[in-house]
C-alpha cells in the first residue's frame, strides 16, 4: 500500500491500514550472530583440542618413540601417512592464512580465549583500567570500589582454574589416557613417579602467569606463530572493512575503539597489523546502531574479503578462491592423497628377527623374534618356522597376546648339534586381523674340526 493511497482514505481508515502492517525488528548481524558464535568456536576449540588426544587421533608416545595417529602407532617407516599429514595441515593451514587472514587468532586460539576470559574477570573485579601488562611500563590501577580483599580472592581463583585446565592439556598429547587418569584419581603408579606432577606443576605456573598477567602483550609482541601467519596474508583476505562514507555516525563515537582488546582502531587496519579479525568492533558499532534513535542501518563496520573496485572476479566467488589458493590447494590436495595411500598400505603389526648372542665359542645359538602390534585393541599371533627340522630349534612361544598397542620378544633356540654348512630358514607370523608377514635367516654353522 502506497502512501498516495493513505492520504485518498479517511484518517482512521488510514491507522486501522497501518496496524495492520507487521513490523519486523532488523537483523543486525554482528550483535545477534557474530560475537556469540565465536565465543562458541573458541569453547568447542578447547573441547576439541582436549579429545583430540583422548580419542587417538593425535598423540605423541614418548615412551614408544612414536607419533598415535587416527588410533595407530606411526613409526619415521611409515613416511607417507608423516609426511602426507603435515603436507596436509601445512598447507591447509597457508590456505586458511590467505582467505581469513589471522581469524584463527580472534575465533580459535586459546591463548585469546583465556586471555579474553581474564579480561572479563579483570573488568567485573578490579575495574576496567586494571591493566595486568603494558609494554610503556605502566602500573596496574585497581579501581578504589573494587580494592578488598574478596575481589582478589575471586580473581585470584578465577584464574587459577583455567591454568589448571590448560596446564593439563600439554601432558594429553604426551600420555595415554591411562596414565592421566592415574595422574588425576593419585593412583600408586602415578605417585610411584612423581615427575609428572612436578612437570605439571610448571605447566599450570606458566599457564597462570600468561593469563593472570601477559595475555594480549604475548599476541602483541612475542607470538612467533603470528609472523608466520601474516606472511601469507593478502590484501585480497578477510578484514576489517570501514564505510567511511556514513563517517558523520562515528563522530566522537570510538565504541569500536574501546572494544578492541588489541588497542587499535577498526576504521584503520591494513593488511600487516595486529587485527585478528575478531569481529569485536564490528558488533559494538551494531549494537550502538540498533540501540540509537539518531541512526539508522547497520554499522559502519563489516567483514569483507577480496579487492575493492576488483570487477574481474566479480560473481565468481570459485574462480576467485581457486585463484588466490591455487598452490595451497594443490599441496592441501597431494597431502591428502599421500595420506590417505599411507593409511590404507599401512602395517598393522612387524615382524624382524636378529641375533642375540654368541657363546664362548663364537657360535650364535639364539635368536630374537620381535613383534611390535600398532593398534590398540587386541589381537593374537601365531609364530611357525618354516625350514628347519623340528629337532634342530626351540621356539619359546608359539602364541603371542596382545591387549594393546605394544611390542615382545621370544626367543628362537638353535641346538648345538646342527650339521656344519648353511641352514636358511624362514619365520612366519600370523595374525588375527589377517596380517601376515615373513622373515628369511641364514644361519651359519662351522666345520667342528
Amino acid at each position: 500500500m502506497g502512501s498516495s493511497d493513505l492520504k485518498k482514505r479517511p484518517y482512521g481508515a488510514a491507522d486501522d491500514a497501518l496496524k495492520q502492517i507487521p513490523v519486523h525488528s532488523e537483523h543486525i548481524p554482528g550483535a545477534a550472530i557474530l560475537h556469540p558464535a565465536r565465543r562458541a568456536l573458541q569453547y568447542l576449540t578447547l573441547l576439541i583440542l582436549i579429545l583430540i588426544p583422548l580419542t587417538g587421533l593425535f598423540r605423541i608416545d614418548m615412551a614408544a618413540g612414536t607419533f598415535i595417529l587416527l588410533g595407530r602407532q606411526v613409526w619415521f617407516s611409515d613416511i607417507t601417512i608423516i609426511f602426507g599429514f603435515w603436507l596436509f595441515v601445512a598447507s591447509l593451514l597457508v590456505m586458511s592464512y590467505s582467505l581469513v587472514g589471522s581469524a584463527f587468532c580472534g575465533w580459535m586460539c586459546p591463548q585469546n580465549t583465556a586471555s579474553e576470559f581474564a579480561d572479563m574477570l579483570t573488568r567485573k573485579l578490579l575495574g576496567r583500567s586494571a591493566d595486568m601488562m603494558d609494554i610503556s611500563g605502566r602500573k596496574m590501577q585497581v579501581a578504589i570500589r573494587n580494592q578488598s580483599l574478596l575481589n582478589y580472592l575471586l580473581f585470584g581463583i578465577g584464574v587459577l582454574l583455567p591454568a589448571m585446565i590448560y596446564g593439563l592439556i600439554p601432558l594429553l598429547y604426551f600420555n595415554s589416557p591411562s596414565v592421566i587418569w592415574s595422574f588425576m584419581t593419585f593412583s600408586d603408579s602415578a605417585r610411584e613417579t612423581g615427575s609428572l606432577y612436578w612437570i605439571y606443576f610448571i605447566f599450570t605456573a606458566l599457564f597462570l602467569i600468561d593469563i593472570a598477567a601477559v595475555r594480549h602483550f604475548w599476541c602483541k609482541n612475542i607470538c612467533f606463530y603470528r609472523v608466520w601467519q601474516e606472511s601469507f596474508k593478502k590484501p585480497e583476505s578477510l578484514r576489517i572493512h570501514y564505510d567511511a562514507q556514513r563517517s558523520d555516525h562515528c563522530a566522537g563515537c570510538h565504541y569500536c575503539v574501546d572494544a578492541c582488546f588489541f588497542d587499535l582502531d577498526p576504521r584503520s587496519t591494513g593488511v600487516i597489523d595486529n587485527c585478528v579479525n575478531c569481529g569485536a568492533c564490528v558488533t559494538a558499532c551494531d549494537e550502538l546502531h540498533s540501540k540509537s534513535k539518531k541512526l539508522e542501518g547497520a554499522g559502519l563496520l563489516s567483514f569483507v574479503s577480496g579487492m575493492q573496485g576488483d570487477s574481474s572476479r566479480r560473481g565468481h566467488p570459485v574462480l576467485g578462491f581457486l585463484a588466490r589458493t591455487r598452490k595451497s590447494l594443490l599441496a592441501t590436495l597431494a597431502g591428502l592423497l599421500l595420506f590417505g595411500i599411507g593409511i590404507g598400505s599401512y602395517q598393522s603389526e612387524h615382524l624382524s628377527v636378529y641375533k642375540e648372542a654368541e657363546d664362548k665359542g663364537g657360535k650364535i645359538l639364539d635368536y630374537r623374534v620381535h613383534l611390535a602390534h600398532k593398534l590398540f585393541k587386541p589381537t593374537d599371533i601365531t609364530l611357525q618356522v618354516e625350514g628347519l627340522d623340528p629337532s634342530m630349534y626351540e621356539l619359546k612361544q608359539k602364541h603371542v597376546h596382545f591387549d594393546t598397542a605394544g611390542s615382545a620378544d621370544v626367543m628362537l633356540h638353535l641346538h648345538a648339534n646342527m650339521s656344519a654348512g648353511l641352514h636358511r630358514f624362514i619365520v612366519r607370523a600370523h595374525a588375527g586381523n589377517g596380517w601376515s608377514d615373513s622373515f628369511r635367516v641364514t644361519h651359519f654353522v662351522a666345520d667342528k674340526q
